[in-house]
């Protein structure tokens, strides 16, 4: 519907559980198998791919050497204004050790074939495939002849253990490899600020990965695991995989969507199943100036046999306006607490926050267990944040018309989540002109107005070119620094300048009770014209050992 009548989708599927090397036998992996099967029966019954365009590799056949010569005969499979699409199931790995040497562009690591060679480090860099020296130049050459090509990889290439890696239950997607003191993929106990990613080297390559550099991804492939987070089919799967084929079911996102679209709602699904892993769209809104994160997906090729019971979670859940909280542990006094908090229900499980207390000490939790808030149960900053987060869903409105917003945090490979040092900033892109305000609710429940700070940002943002928030001067980046947390962070966009916009410029700290955001609440419901809104969680994490922020 959207490329030329002669514009085909031809495929490249592989997937490695199994190694050659007796020493990966404790490696290996039950989804991927499962996830190649049911990737080729979805994409060529419900998504228009020929099975003569579909090559799949699996575990033997997925070599080094047979999986970069599949790569490169993508070029004479396909033909200018085709859309490629290559899919990864596996173990990855990543190489942010202090030569950083073999590591995919923004710091992504390496895929592991069936034949690594785990005797050395030599043979392990050998017989990785690695992003820079192998996979960069084969996809190069795809983009330079025309092709539009989709990477998606089921694996994960944490640099740093930032995060919690999510459900104990699922078996994880990275090989740790330096567990044999090999120096290929250290994995650094220390939590410090990274390096700033390189630039993005293609011009007409997505890729959706299933987690960011901070983060694992999961193998859902035992008993308990199924119990805890049931499949598609009720199969083993890569958790990024069951996420994917549902949206290719039909389950996530109704009618014709984009890949932005597709990594927001693939997000949201991993996250409310507890599992804290981000998938990440590439390149960031900064890093696309042909805007290809708002192509229509894959094509965009309906799907040929529409799922008439397939249902649209996504865009019912986001009328509910309702904070699911779930106790873990909590005291009958904070239960009581919190039980009387207008717009906020109890539940017994997949809640949008979770209270966990010990003792004295309560830890209030994202849906994905991310901390918002660790602080004391006497805190009146927990039952603050609780009800500003149900103020905050309350008065957010649905969206109305089509103003084409997209906004990210940049870089846009850290998945929204930062470390103590660490720079951002936020990347808006409009498809029509709009006046921006970005409203963030932080870990201690207090407002602040981010942008527009002055008058002259009050002015209407342009269509097209991505705007950095609060600037593109590394002067004026957003530094990491404490309190840590959690903060909520809603950009709206408007047709039409809000009655609000000069009263509540550059704001800061008000609380979600006062006249301050009575006057935001009122100025929403009267907001005229088109509006649009997207939500972004930023997650903040302490450094270790004696930390300065110095230049």
């Amino acid at each position: 519907m959207c490329c030329p009548a002669a514009a085909r989708n031809v495929a490249l599927l592989v997937a490695v559980g199994q190694f050659s090397d007796p020493q990966l036998k404790t490696a290996q992996l039950l989804g991927p198998a499962i996830d190649i099967d049911s990737m080729q029966r979805a994409l060529t019954e419900r998504w228009g791919f020929q099975p003569g365009d579909v090559v799949a590799l699996r575990d033997q056949e997925a070599t080094r050497e047979h999986i970069l010569d599949q790569i490169a005969a993508l070029e004479q499979r396909s033909a200018p204004g085709d859309t490629v699409l290559i899919y990864f199931s596996g173990h990855g790995t990543s190489a942010n050790d202090n030569n950083n040497s073999y590591d995919l562009p923004y710091a992504t690591g390496a895929w592991v074939p069936y034949d690594l060679d785990y005797s050395s480090t030599a043979a392990a860099a050998r017989t990785l495939i690695v992003g820079r020296r192998d996979l960069v130049p084969r996809l190069k050459r795809l983009d330079q002849g025309g092709r539009w090509v989709v990477v998606v990889s089921d694996s994960c290439y944490s640099g740093q253990v930032v995060r919690s890696f999510g459900q104990a239950f699922s078996r994880s997607r990275f090989l740790p490899m330096n567990f044999r003191d090999l120096g290929v993929a250290h994995v650094d106990p220390v939590v410090s600020a990274r390096p700033q990613p390189p630039p993005y080297p293609y011009q007409h390559v997505v890729l959706l990965s299933g987690a960011s550099d901070s983060e694992t991804g999961a193998d859902i492939s035992t008993v308990q695991a199924l119990q805890q987070a049931p499949t598609l089919d009720g199969k083993f799967h890569g958790a990024f995989t069951d996420a994917f084929l549902r949206l290719l079911d039909g389950q996530l996102l109704p009618g014709a969507f984009n890949y932005a679209q597709v990594r927001d709602a693939l997000n949201n699904f991993l996250e409310h199943r507890n599992f804290a892993q981000h998938p990440q769209l590439l390149p960031a809104i900064a890093e696309d100036p042909q805007d290809i994160g708002s192509r229509p997906f894959l094509g965009m090729n309906l799907p040929v046999q529409p799922n008439p019971t397939a249902a649209a979670p996504a865009a019912s859940a986001a009328r509910d306006a309702t904070v699911h909280l779930r106790f873990e542990s909590a005291s009958a006094a904070l239960k009581t607490k919190i039980a009387g908090l207008s717009g906020v229900a109890v539940v017994e499980r997949e809640g949008d926050m979770t209270l966990r207390q010990r003792g004295d000490q309560v830890q209030l939790l994202g849906p994905a267990g991310d901390p918002i808030v660790s602080t004391s149960a006497g805190d009146p900053n927990l039952i603050k944040r609780i009800a500003a987060q149900a103020w905050l869903n309350r008065v957010l409105p649905a969206g109305k018309g089509d103003l084409g917003l997209r906004a990210e945090t940049d870089p846009g490979s850290r998945g929204n989540t930062y470390v103590q040092c660490e720079t951002f900033v936020f990347e808006v892109r409009l498809q029509k002109p709009a006046y921006v305000m970005l409203l963030d609710l932080d870990s201690e429940g207090n407002l602040t107005v981010l942008y527009p700070t002055r008058a002259s940002e009050r002015q209407v943002v342009a269509a097209g070119a991505p705007r950095a928030i609060p600037g593109t001067d590394p002067k004026e980046h957003i530094l990491v620094t404490a309190p840590f947390g959690s903060d909520q962070v809603a950009v709206l966009a408007f047709e039409r300048l809000p009655d609000f916009f000069v009263d509540l410029t550059g704001v800061q700290r008000f609380a979600a009770d006062g006249s301050r955001a009575d006057a935001l609440a009122k100025g929403l419901e009267r907001a005229a014209g088109a509006v649009g809104v997207q939500q972004i969680t930023v997650r903040t994490y302490p450094a270790t050992g004696k930390v300065f922020c110095g230049s």
